[in-house]
């Protein structure tokens, strides 16, 4: 009896110590998911059953991914964030903007060691947050279940030569030189599965050590469980080898531990479409949702057979068949309606090609007289044209006429005028001749006159 009463003592201690090592446990882990970030921030219900976190953030122009330090790892490039609720939002779920709530978190299953758009050119690299519109496939990568477009002053652009750097928030672009580098930037988002976990490959690392001319080492990866271990190695001497980051098991952010935080109901609804979001591998938003949707058909159901009696049931048989009469009817009457449509629609149709038909025969006969016009004009003006030509030619052969005419009576001029000298070149000479001989008879008398008197 006493070995009894003291293994019944023992089997009691042991249930009990193992009880409230489980519930430290969930207290430790099971809770730290959504607890953590209470006090940094509010659940807010926007629609559907649907949580999501709002950070409480007094800095003006605050964003995601934007107080932190990128780094290189076997998952690809990993955001170690400077702010105490970056190793749950930045690592798992996806961010939105709202325009009447601001930024929210929405949260999901899957880790990723950051998830973020990518743009990039030669000269610059920017990051924004992935939209809850973004789902991861083993297959395909992410892929988009609504076509929603990033605007560019959600984004953060940095030199390559300052991608890695501890303060790489000092060297942001300026927002009114964003847009001008956004226009030139191009989409390069890129992440696999990679070892049983996501892997985020936006930038390749040879890519970044070429334009930045930095020598860039890769860093290993160390899960830890428990969430406080985080704090104990944060300042540790591997911390430039290794990065220490905390992935939750599934158990872990399981929606049922959001009745451990106290979630506001907001009357007014998101801009976020949640009928096209899906999260998780489980293509599911909220399991909540799910559950609340069982309940309230359940009720509905009890209500149902509680309150209608059998003839009302025969009521609503009735009036069912009714209801399919009527369908029958209504489908008859909207068939001969289409048929009468199309009847008048060939009808129309047909007026319309015959006036088309007599519009073009017009046109074609309007076209022959033009045609015909177009061809008498242009035969007078060759009429015209030829009567023109032969003036011209009768001008110019009388022109010429004149002319050989004026040149024939020049010649004659010119020949009458040498006659006229020429006879009296001969006067004169005959003359001269005539005087010459007088002189010498003259001569010859005087002689013989002299000579008598001599004697």
């Amino acid at each position: 009896m006493k070995k009894l009463m003291i293994a019944a003592v023992l089997i009691v201690f042991s249930l009990s110590a193992s009880a409230e090592a489980n519930t430290n446990y969930s207290k430790r882990v099971g809770g730290y998911f959504y607890t953590s970030l209470s006090p940094y921030g509010t659940w807010i219900e926007i629609g559907f059953g649907t949580p999501v976190w709002r950070p409480t953030i007094m800095k003006r122009n605050w964003s995601p991914y934007a107080q932190g330090q990128w780094i290189f790892t076997d998952y690809g490039w990993y955001w170690n964030s400077y702010e105490p609720f970056g190793e749950i939002v930045y690592h798992y779920g996806r961010w939105y903007y709202d325009d009447y709530y601001g930024w929210i978190w929405v949260p999901d299953y899957e880790w990723a060691p950051a998830w973020v758009d990518w743009r990039y050119d030669n000269d610059y690299i920017g990051w924004a947050p992935l939209s809850p519109y973004a789902l991861f496939s083993i297959n395909i990568g992410i892929h988009y279940t609504y076509d929603y477009y990033v605007p560019y002053n959600h984004w953060n652009y940095v030199n390559y030569n300052h991608f890695c750097d501890d303060n790489v928030y000092n060297y942001y672009v300026a927002p009114k030189y964003k847009y001008r580098v956004h226009n030139k930037t191009k989409m390069r988002t890129n992440y696999s599965y990679y070892d049983g976990r996501v892997r985020n490959e936006g930038v390749e690392i040879d890519r970044i050590r070429e334009r930045s001319g930095r020598t860039i080492e890769k860093r290993n990866i160390v899960t830890v469980n428990d969430p406080r271990e985080l704090s104990r190695d944060r300042d540790s001497k591997n911390r430039d080898r290794e990065i220490r980051t905390y992935i939750a098991d599934r158990d872990d952010i399981s929606r049922d531990d959001l009745r451990d935080v106290k979630i506001e109901k907001k009357e007014r609804k998101s801009t976020l479409e949640l009928s096209k979001v899906e999260l998780g591998r489980d293509r599911n938003l909220d399991k909540t949702k799910d559950n609340r949707k069982d309940e309230y058909r359940e009720v509905i159901k009890n209500k149902f057979e509680n309150t209608y009696s059998n003839l009302e049931k025969r009521e609503r048989t009735a009036d069912t068949r009714n209801e399919t009469n009527n369908h029958f009817t209504r489908k008859i009457i909207e068939d001969e309606k289409k048929v009468q449509d199309r009847k008048e629609l060939d009808k129309r149709n047909s007026e319309i090609e015959k006036r088309n038909n007599e519009q073009i025969e017009l046109q074609r006969k309007a076209n022959e007289e033009m045609k015909k016009r177009n061809e008498v004009t242009v035969q007078k003006r060759e009429e015209k044209k030829s009567s023109t030509e032969v003036i011209k030619q009768n001008n110019e052969r009388k022109v010429e006429q004149t002319q050989e005419t004026q040149k024939i009576e020049q010649r004659n001029k010119s020949n009458k005028n040498t006659d006229t000298n020429v006879n009296r070149n001969t006067e004169v000479q005959k003359n001269e001749t005539n005087n010459r001989t007088q002189t010498k008879e003259n001569t010859r008398t005087l002689d013989k006159d002299n000579s008598k008197k001599n004697r």
